[in-house]
């Protein structure tokens, strides 16, 4: 890994991406600008909002040199804009942020310091809670993932077990298990970052980046729930919960005929086997980990038949007509 020994106060770029924030990217932004930790540098990057977003953005970058404003000339997509703030930082560490999440004031401080102390770190993140429209806390998210084991295979295990225990439990939707993707919004390093593939632009990416990060190093979770994540009606995730939505929110472009996100997320697990791991048994080991996954955890098996089905039938009754008959596959 690589050491902050020699840097107490590494510098650390935050990428916040956003499109039609308005509601709460000021209040975001707040948040950040208040941290304990100071040296720091945020990168706003503004994918063509039509609301007031980039003008609130700039405002408040006027007055805070802390702050970087960029705008793309099109619509790149969510992935596009969240690869591209991670791509422009030139921090030793780095952390994304969402233009409607808060954060603790010690946040920053407390993932650096976290992360200093170890060394196997690839990236710290705390503990989370839900919040509403008015920054009032709902529930506690997942915490207590265990991602500490020394091989690279075992944390892929443990990561995927967290998934196959709710799967077990009937419980997805009935408690408030949500979680498993809060690491993504941690202080990581940003070397380790870029050796992988960052956010594709398919669904369920940003659990893949988190295994890539995984087979890199293991997940330190600081015991202070410092991380808030905002639930609300314009939600991204809300706003587009059929396939096609979905995948346009990514992508920034109309979805194609043919969408194959899980076995794409397949793919990218295997590469990701094959390419991060040292040594020939590590690399092995994490190969048959990601492959069994879609044994171990029928739904990803069964997922990867249904969307052949699924696609078969955009071919064969057109894509409005499927889309009707199997809405939300």
């Amino acid at each position: 890994m690589p050491s902050l020994e020699q840097e107490p106060e590494p510098l650390v770029s935050i990428g916040l991406p956003v499109f039609n924030g308005q509601d709460f990217v000021e209040q975001a932004i707040r948040s950040i600008q208040k941290q304990s930790y100071q040296n720091f540098e945020l990168i706003i990057s503004d994918n063509c909002s039509t609301d007031r977003t980039l003008e609130i953005c700039r405002d408040l970058a006027a007055s805070d040199p802390h702050l970087r404003v960029v705008t793309t000339e099109t619509n790149i997509g969510a992935a596009g804009n969240f690869n591209r703030v991670a791509q422009l930082a030139t921090g030793r560490l780095f952390a994304w942020a969402n233009h409607d999440d808060l954060w603790a004031d010690t946040y920053i401080e407390k993932c650096v310091t976290a992360l200093s102390a170890e060394p196997s770190a690839v990236l710290a993140y705390s503990k989370s809670a839900k919040i509403d429209e008015d920054g009032e806390e709902i529930h506690e998210l997942n915490n207590n993932l265990g991602l500490t084991a020394s091989r690279p295979a075992a944390r892929l295990k443990a990561y995927h077990d967290a998934f196959i225990d709710v799967d077990r439990r009937r419980a997805w939707g009935k408690e408030p298990i949500e979680g498993f993707w809060i690491p993504v919004y941690g202080v990581m390093h940003t070397e380790l970052l870029h050796q992988t593939s960052l956010i594709g632009n398919y669904i369920s990416s940003d659990t893949v980046l988190l295994e890539e990060l995984l087979i890199l190093g293991t997940f330190v979770e600081v015991e202070e729930k410092l991380f808030f994540k905002r639930d609300h009606q314009k939600r991204s995730m809300r706003d587009s919960e059929a396939y096609d939505a979905r995948a346009e929110w990514f992508t920034g472009a109309r979805a194609g005929r043919l969408l194959f996100p899980r076995w794409r997320a397949l793919r990218a697990r295997l590469r990701a086997s094959i390419v991060l791991p040292k040594g020939v048994g590590s690399k092995a080991a994490c190969f048959w980990r990601s492959l069994s996954f879609y044994v171990r955890r029928r739904s990803e098996g069964n997922g990867l038949i249904k969307e052949v089905i699924v696609n078969m039938s955009r071919l064969l009754l057109g894509t409005d007509r499927a889309r009707r008959l199997l809405r939300k596959w």
